[in-house]
C-alpha cells in the first residue's frame, strides 16, 4: 500500500524499476559481450595500435644498431667513402616483403574488428541499436583497412613510395574527427574529457606521420609517429578501464595522459641512449656509413658525403 506514495516521492526509483522490468534491461548484458562500449571493445583496438607501434619502434632500434655495427661499433671507421643516414636507407620503407605483410595483416585484423563491432550491434536486444547505429565504431576500423590496402598496393609498385604513411596520416586525421564527435556526445565530464583527449592524441599522430612524409630526413618525426601510436594504445586502454573498473576523476584525466606520455618518451629516450651512434652521437657524423644494401631493399637510396668537423 506504500508503493504509490514511494513512487510519488521518488520518481527516479520508479523510472529505474520500470527500466529493469522492461526488455531493454538486457542491453547492458549484451554490451558486455561485444561492442566498443566495453573494456574488450577498447582493449582489442588498443592491442592493435600497441602491436604495430612497438614493432616499428623495435625495428627502428634494430636497424640503427645494425648500421652502427657496420661502421665498426659506432667508432666512425668505415671501409668505403659512401655514407647514408638511417632515413636515407629506410625512409620511405624499402622492404617490399615488410610492406606486403603489414598490408595483409592490416586487412585481416581490421576486417575482424569490423565484424566484431557489427555483430555486437546486430545482436543487441535494443531495437534502436543496429549495425548502422554502430557506423562510427565501424568507421574506426575502415580507416585502417584503407591503410592496409594502400600498403599492399605500394608493395606491388602500383603506388608511389611512402603512400602507406600518407594513408596512415589521413587515417589518424579521420580518427580525430570520429573521436572528437564521440566525445562531444558524452554527458559525463570525465568520460567526455577522456574521449576528447583521445581525439587530440590521434591529431598529433596524424601531424607526426604527415610531417615525416613531408620531411623524410627527420628521424625525430619518424620516431614520433610510432611513439604517438603507442601512446594512443595506452590511452585507449585507459578509456577501457574507466568503463569497467577505474573511476577516473575529471581533474585527474589530464594528469593520467601526461604520465603515460612521459612513460613512452622515457622508453624511447632510453632506447636511443643505448643505441650506438657513429661519430660520437652528437651530430659529429651526420651520415651512417653503410657498405651494402639488403637484398630485399629493391629501391635505390641517396648517397651523401660525410662532413669533417675537425
Amino acid at each position: 500500500r506504500y508503493r504509490p506514495l514511494r513512487a510519488a516521492r521518488y520518481p527516479r526509483i520508479q523510472h529505474i524499476t520500470c527500466y529493469y522490468n522492461s526488455p531493454y534491461s538486457r542491453v547492458q548484458t549484451a554490451s558486455q559481450m561485444a561492442g566498443s562500449g566495453t573494456f574488450m571493445g577498447h582493449a582489442l583496438p588498443a592491442s592493435f595500435f600497441l602491436g604495430f607501434g612497438v614493432f616499428f619502434l623495435v625495428l627502428t632500434y634494430k636497424r640503427c644498431r645494425d648500421l652502427a655495427i657496420s661502421t665498426g661499433g659506432g667508432t666512425g671507421t668505415t671501409s668505403t667513402n659512401h655514407v647514408a643516414t638511417f632515413c636515407d636507407r629506410h625512409v620511405p620503407e624499402r622492404s617490399i616483403t615488410l610492406l606486403r605483410r603489414v598490408g595483409i595483416l592490416l586487412l585481416i585484423v581490421t576486417t575482424l574488428g569490423g565484424i566484431y563491432e557489427a555483430m555486437g550491434a546486430y545482436y543487441d536486444p535494443n531495437p534502436n541499436i543496429g549495425i548502422f547505429h554502430q557506423l562510427a565504431h565501424e568507421a574506426l576500423y575502415l580507416c585502417f583497412f584503407f591503410v592496409g590496402a594502400v600498403a599492399l598496393l605500394e608493395s606491388r609498385g602500383l603506388l608511389m613510395a611512402d603512400s602507406s604513411r600518407i594513408a596512415l596520416s589521413v587515417a589518424f586525421g579521420l580518427q580525430y574527427v570520429l573521436w572528437n564527435e564521440h566525445g562531444l556526445m558524452k554527458t559525463d565530464m570525465s568520460d567526455r574529457r577522456v574521449h576528447l583527449l583521445q581525439a587530440q592524441v590521434n591529431l598529433v599522430a596524424a601531424a607526426s606521420f604527415g610531417y615525416s612524409v613531408y620531411n623524410p630526413r627527420s628521424l625525430l618525426a619518424y620516431l614520433a609517429g610510432w611513439a604517438v601510436m603507442v601512446l594512443n594504445a595506452l590511452w585507449m586502454l585507459t578509456a577501457g578501464l574507466t568503463v569497467c573498473c577505474v573511476d577516473l576523476m575529471a581533474h585527474t584525466v589530464g594528469a593520467a595522459l601526461a604520465l603515460e606520455t612521459l612513460l613512452v618518451a622515457a622508453v624511447v629516450v632510453a632506447a636511443a641512449a643505448c643505441c650506438p651512434y657513429p661519430g660520437g652521437g652528437h651530430g659529429g657524423g651526420e651520415g651512417l656509413h653503410v657498405s651494402a644494401v639488403d637484398d630485399d631493399e629493391k629501391r635505390s637510396y641517396e648517397q651523401v658525403s660525410l662532413t669533417d668537423n675537425a
